[in-house]
């Protein structure tokens, strides 16, 4: 609404004079500057003021400047540097450590990219199990597993972030059963089972930088898995699991 009705104020203006010239309108609403020669650098402008005869170059930070109106109607609008830096200024690569898989006897990393100017990231998980306990929420013991998730990120990149989006998992896990070779009444046999398995999850998650290098990140997710039909595998092929993790990531 600010911008049609500076348009229309820069409109009369120009129509209104018969030798028109540059205004340049600052942001904290103290006026406009009429000028000439502008010239738009990285972080300043420069600009002769108009109908100033001793030949003076000034000069203005952009972040002061809240638009440009030239003589020949066109307009250049400045966006505020916090802005720009929480949409464009950031790294685009991702290395994510999951801490919380450590409680469940997983080791993972993931990696993860970002495109579409920080709205979406392509991450790209890898995790090891080292231990007989069941991983996250679900009654597998993870052998290996990848796969590849989808993160929309509705705000951009920023200090504060949400994110949410589909993920899936590919790779092995195991589980223990028992069996009585010498009939029930005598002690059973615990035996380890192989067997692949596959988690389709909904992630939600939010991520905190206090810096633009490191960050951290709490994700939730909710979804299902199935395993491959076995003998000894008495439950659903098919269940729902959640999982949690807590985040530590570096940005380069």
């Amino acid at each position: 609404m600010k911008k049609f009705i500076m348009l229309g104020l820069v409109t009369m203006l120009v129509s209104s004079n018969v030798k028109a010239q540059d205004y340049i309108y600052l942001e904290n609403k103290d006026g406009r500057i009429a000028a000439t020669s502008i010239e738009v650098l990285s972080n300043e402008t420069r600009y002769f003021k108009y109908g100033d005869e001793s030949g003076q170059v000034y000069s203005i930070n952009n972040n002061q400047i809240s638009m440009i109106a030239y003589e020949n109607g066109q307009l250049k609008f400045f966006e505020k540097p916090s802005k720009i830096a929480s949409s464009y200024n950031y790294k685009k690569n991702i290395i994510h450590y999951h801490l919380f898989d450590l409680v469940v006897n997983n080791f993972k990393l993931s990696y993860e990219r970002i495109i579409s100017q920080g709205k979406i990231g392509i991450q790209i998980p890898v995790a090891f199990g080292y231990g007989d306990e069941f991983s996250g929420f679900d009654n597998l013991v993870n052998n290996f597993y990848s796969g590849l998730s989808l993160n929309f990120y509705p705000t951009g990149q920023g200090k504060i972030r949400y994110f949410m989006g589909p993920g899936i998992q590919v790779g092995s896990g195991s589980y223990d059963y028992e069996y009585y070779p010498l009939g029930y009444g005598y002690p059973p046999v615990h035996q380890k089972q192989n067997t692949f398995l596959f988690r389709f999850l909904v992630n939600n998650g939010v991520i905190f930088s206090p810096i633009k290098e490191l960050s951290l990140s709490a994700v939730g997710s909710l979804g299902i898995r199935y395993v491959e039909d076995t003998n000894y595998y008495d439950e659903d092929h098919v269940k729902t699991v959640g999982a949690f993790s807590f985040n530590l990531s570096y940005r380069f």
